[in-house]
């Protein structure tokens, strides 16, 4: 994969995810319209989770819809963006140790999660996987912490997403805009890879209209959406680049296409599971749910 089109690091989509932390709610109308989309589809699989976690929570929208939905599941979240989840006082599992069942959200990497082999029975992800450099890193990390006969469900961006403002720059300059995006097909390829048998795929092409360019270009960089590519252009949009972006289809609407890729696989006996630096610490969540027990028992007494 040509790695100018790939997010530039994790700590780059970090930092432009807590930027956007603050206004996120205000425009997250279509990662909550497809954070629905996934709810429906985990109806069709056959599976009481007792774990479960949501990989790039972000603000937490999908948590409450999972409590709902397994109400007996320990429910975690995490993001790569610790602008996205609570302040967490010294070290989280200290802290996570000292709550209730309810839904918790921890800032990690998602490329290497901070959680024992089979912590959980569950794992989604939705639309966290276009800004991750290493995608093949999260199958297999999500593998890893799957206990046996675990689902990962997820939901991803396709190649043709956003092909309109893409040609929209291409007028303008050379550089890349926007960032790598795997097919449907090379994500099944990748899931298998990882370790997940019987993967189910599929794409949708969703129309997205915007009153104009300006106002795309703002959403995306209240979303955190912003250009990470490693062959960007630097620098902040000098006024002509500006002026010259805002006179594509100037007066008219700005429809997108937003290319919707869902899938999910089955943790097999042969999932591969990496092997833990020594000066890396994980967590058991069984240990973290006997605790929130024990804690929970001392309160009462």
């Amino acid at each position: 994969m040509n790695s100018l089109i790939q997010p530039a690091s994790i700590a780059l989509v970090r930092r432009h995810f807590s930027q956007a932390n603050q206004e996120f709610d205000a425009y997250a109308a279509v990662f909550e319209t497809i954070g629905d989309r996934l709810q429906e589809r985990l109806s069709l699989l056959a599976i009481k989770p007792a774990r479960v976690l949501d990989l790039g929570c972000r603000s937490g929208y999908q948590l409450a819809a999972l409590q709902q939905r397994y109400p007996d599941a320990q429910i975690i979240g995490a993001d790569p963006a610790p602008g996205m989840v609570p302040q967490l006082p010294g070290s989280w599992p200290r802290w996570l140790r000292r709550r209730s069942r309810a839904p918790h959200r921890v800032a990690c990497d998602p490329h290497e999660l901070p959680f024992a082999d089979g912590s959980f029975d569950l794992v989604v992800s939705n639309m966290l996987l276009p800004w991750c450099h290493a995608p093949h890193r999260v199958f297999e990390e999500a593998a890893r912490i799957l206990s046996p006969g675990g689902a990962f469900m997820f939901t991803s961006a396709g190649p043709d997403t956003l092909m309109e403002y893409r040609s929209a720059w291409a007028a303008i300059d050379s550089y890349l805009h926007g960032f790598g995006l795997i097919d449907m097909h090379d994500l099944g390829d990748t899931l298998m890879a990882s370790g997940f048998a019987a993967p189910v795929l599929d794409r949708d092409n969703l129309q997205i209209d915007y009153p104009s360019i300006d106002a795309l270009q703002n959403e995306l960089q209240q979303l955190g959406a912003a250009n990470v590519a490693s062959g960007r252009r630097f620098g902040l949009m000098s006024p002509s680049v500006r002026k010259a972006l805002s006179s594509v289809a100037a007066g008219q609407r700005f429809p997108v296409t937003l290319e919707l890729v869902q899938g999910h696989g089955w943790k097999g006996e042969l999932a591969k599971t990496g092997r833990q630096p020594e000066d890396e610490y994980r967590v058991s969540v069984d240990s973290l749910r006997g605790s929130w027990q024990r804690s929970t028992s001392d309160r009462q007494t």
